[in-house]
């Protein structure tokens, strides 16, 4: 008997954690780390997770699905719950296919994969924000920018010439935003005219290139906006401007062109406050942080209960964190009394 008992103190001194307690570990795997909404999401993600004391480790693809895939294949196993910034949503099956065998929690952040995906396993969800929404909250940035200036048609053509740099080709958030934003500003009475809408794939250096050639075609004084699917792209459009001698502050109200974004990262809010870009519209990155690992490490799998858990209703084991609107021209945000 004594024996016996050895033997089974000995296997548990050696699998302590397999046997006696569940893992506390969370896996993150990112598209790009290059990605500056990422790297926004992922700070507030490891300061939340740091905070309920679990152990966090993180994965960058570059952008590469395979090395996605070989991430999530050798670094998985038990029931560790994971986030997943997808780089190819069509990959998620193959995911979930693996996940399954270990019954781990996903939660797919920021890149949604189809309908059909939740279909497939219980114990996966999505965290992101409405697509739509960011088109719409633009469109109303927009819409009073118009009512607030006087001098929206620069070339006095009785239009308003756009130029919407758009985010990856057959992206959801690239179609949602911009097809949204143009019906809200068809909705708006806007009568506008789209100069060009080329994919530049999220990229700050490739939206810079954008704008620089379509202004060498038209000229800058017929572009009478700028509006981006995502900041990063905005902030290329800025950069080029100021190339130009163009939105350099508050003293440059002759040689300004609106620019608008989406997502609410360090160097658009920064332009913002110069006044060199106008406005931005995005999710509280903390929520979304927050959302993430409290779905990810819950055990419940009912709607009602974890929507009582985040705060942020789920249907369908999706939740869609709000926009907020910031702009240069125009406070949004409640004054504390």
């Amino acid at each position: 008997m004594r024996r016996v008992f050895q033997l089974l103190l000995s296997f548990l001194l050696i699998f302590p954690i397999q046997c006696v307690i569940a893992s506390d570990d969370l896996y993150s795997f990112y598209y790009s780390g290059e990605s500056e909404f990422i790297n926004r999401f992922n700070a507030s993600l490891k300061s939340y997770a740091k905070a309920k004391d679990i152990d966090l480790e993180m994965f960058d693809a570059k952008n590469n699905s395979s090395v996605q895939l070989n991430q999530i294949y050798s670094s998985v196993s038990s029931k560790d719950p994971l986030i997943i910034n997808l780089v190819d949503t069509e990959q998620a099956p193959e995911i979930i296919y693996h996940a399954k065998s270990y019954r781990n929690r996903i939660v797919f952040f920021n890149r949604k994969p189809s309908d059909d995906v939740f279909k497939k396993y219980d114990r996966v969800w999505y965290v992101g924000t409405n697509s739509a929404a960011a088109g719409k909250y633009q469109a109303e940035l927009i819409s009073d920018y118009i009512e607030l200036t006087k001098n929206v048609d620069r070339n006095r053509n009785g239009v308003l010439d756009i130029i919407i740099l758009q985010g990856e080709k057959n992206h959801s958030d690239t179609t949602g935003r911009t097809s949204e934003i143009l019906k809200q500003l068809s909705d708006k009475k806007v009568k506008y005219k789209v100069l060009s809408q080329n994919f530049d794939d999220w990229n700050t250096q490739t939206a810079f290139n954008d704008v620089k050639t379509l202004s060498s075609k038209v000229g800058l004084k017929n572009i009478d906006m700028i509006i981006a699917n995502n900041d990063a792209m905005a902030v290329g459009a800025v950069d080029y401007l100021n190339t130009q001698g163009y939105n350099l502050g508050a003293d440059s109200k002759n040689k300004y062109i609106p620019v608008f974004g989406v997502d609410g990262i360090p160097d658009a809010i920064e332009y913002i406050r110069q006044k060199k870009m106008t406005g931005t519209v995005f999710a509280d990155f903390s929520a979304l942080a927050k959302a993430s690992v409290d779905i990810a490490l819950e055990d419940s799998l009912d709607d009602e209960v974890l929507t009582r858990k985040i705060w942020y209703k789920i249907t369908d084991r999706q939740v869609l964190i709000p926009f907020v609107k910031y702009s240069s021209f125009k406070s949004y945000f409640k004054k504390s009394r």
